[in-house]
């Protein structure tokens, strides 16, 4: 059994997932304001259960919510129209959840702040990468498209390098063949515990990319 905390599991929540459905429900047919109020409301207490459920510190919590607020408010306000849109902009979720109204710069600030962390956390790296796949733009809405892919690639270089070795925080030790007197090959059991280590960090990468691959499909 792995011994890495649930906390640096790379696996994006499910909550993410039913965000995902309303931001593409919104693209082909603008819900009614309490109708997009209470499931954005429920999505963020599920989501928020489920990385407490993880283990997650409260300050990652905070981001994720935050990154999922700010989605969801982009989303609605590109989205809806007339009226409701006006009750939207006056109240949008980050004024409710965090008394705050610049997700668009703020988020940002956030993932670049996360991204310095020299062991940040991988779930939320993954929600990071997920809320960028599937349209938040922010301040890079003005000529700001290269700038977006940029950090959407430096989210995705964390994630790879915050693998199953630097998770384990030691190096795998090279194996050495003696061809000259053709030994059998000997490796330690220590050995294959880190090579175990690095095989599933692998997998539980390919999985994480592969969901926000077809996160972001829902949305074309």
């Amino acid at each position: 059994m792995s011994t890495m905390p649930v906390a640096d599991s790379p696996l994006l929540p499910v909550a993410l997932r039913d965000t995902a459905r309303t931001v593409t429900a919104l693209e082909k047919e603008p819900l009614s304001y309490q109708a997009l109020r209470d499931q954005c409301n429920a999505q963020i207490a599920q989501l928020r259960s489920e990385l407490n459920a993880r283990g997650l510190p409260d300050d990652a919590i905070s981001d994720a919510i935050y990154a999922q607020c700010a989605l969801l408010d982009e989303a609605a306000l590109k989205h809806l129209t007339g009226e409701v849109r006006d009750d939207w902009e006056h109240e949008p979720l980050q004024v409710v959840h965090f008394s705050s109204n610049d997700a668009g710069d703020e988020l940002v600030r956030r993932i670049e702040q996360r991204l310095r962390e020299p062991r940040p956390v991988r779930v939320l790296l993954a929600i990071f990468a997920a809320v960028l796949s599937l349209g938040f733009v922010g301040r890079f809405a003005v000529n700001g498209g290269a700038a977006r892919e940029a950090l959407g690639r430096a989210i995705d270089e964390r994630l790879g390098r915050t693998s199953a070795d630097e998770v384990n925080g030691a190096p795998i030790a090279p194996i050495v063949v003696n061809h000259a007197n053709a030994r059998p090959l000997r490796i330690s059991p220590l050995t294959w515990v880190a090579i175990s280590c690095v095989a599933a960090g692998l997998i539980w990468f390919a999985v994480d990319r592969w969901f926000i691959a077809s996160i972001a499909q829902l949305t074309r």
